[in-house]
């Protein structure tokens, strides 16, 4: 294989590993992810909340869109204000600017608004980049097909997807052992110490327990394991396939 064949499919395999990954974490910034996680855990670690659970989920799906969507901070506190009047809290007729000075059991306050803006910025310039490498995923796959056939295109498939599910087998492993201490590290990578931390009964925590999140990293390591087991398999289809088309043929 000629060097720059070599480069290509390096790149490409690097690339597709890393859509693939993007792949899950696209999954867990739909609302629909978001809605049926909240359904299934907000509010169950705290039965002290004054929310119901109803309106938990209507303030987790609308703090969603804006953390990792339209980022409209009047519509988000909008429906804040809603939930505290449907659940007749002391803060029930509070303005915005006094429902964000509200302790944290009621509201989204300073600190959780902030930590929020940080988390939009990280995902919209992530998702920017990861955008990038897709595209170069995929040229590079095409460029691997073209040069060398479907025995190179099915190495990239299949070396792309085994690396991702060995990399996930063992952050999976990490977490089962270590939920507290991995969500840490990876919160650690974006954001500065003692931004993202917050009291165990804030609206924030109450809306997204940490089962809501153990249920978030198993939605990201199904789609982007479905997908790099597909990518294995048919990595491996390809490079039969390619083999037995490359035998000579005998005079």
């Amino acid at each position: 294989m000629k060097l720059a064949d070599r480069i290509v499919s390096i790149v490409a395999t690097i690339a597709l590993s890393v859509t693939f990954v993007a792949a899950g974490l696209a999954a867990c910034c739909l609302p629909q992810t978001t809605q049926a996680l909240a359904e299934a855990f907000s509010g169950t670690e705290d039965t002290a909340t004054p929310f119901s659970h109803d309106q938990l989920v209507r303030a987790a799906v609308a703090t969603r869109d804006y953390t990792v969507g339209s980022h409209d901070g009047a519509a988000v506190m909008g429906v804040v204000a809603a939930v505290n009047r449907d659940a007749g809290t002391p803060y029930a007729e509070a303005d915005e600017e006094s429902l964000v000075a509200a302790p944290d059991v009621y509201t989204l306050d300073a600190e959780a608004l902030s930590h929020l803006d940080d988390v939009y910025g990280v995902v919209s310039t992530a998702f920017v980049a990861l955008g990038v490498i897709a595209l170069v995923a995929v040229a590079g796959c095409v460029l691997a097909g073209i040069r060398g056939g479907g025995r190179r295109l099915g190495a990239v498939l299949a070396v792309a997807g085994a690396a991702v599910v060995v990399v996930f087998a063992l952050l999976a492993a990490w977490v089962v052992v270590d939920f507290n201490g991995f969500f840490a590290a990876f919160h650690s990578l974006f954001f500065a110490d003692g931004s993202w931390t917050f009291s165990y009964d804030s609206l924030l925590i109450t809306m997204y327990p940490p089962a809501f999140w153990m249920g978030m990293g198993a939605a990201w390591l199904a789609v982007t394991g479905v997908l790099s087991i597909l990518a294995i398999v048919a990595g491996g289809f390809l490079r039969r396939s390619g083999r037995g088309r490359s035998v000579p043929k005998r005079s």
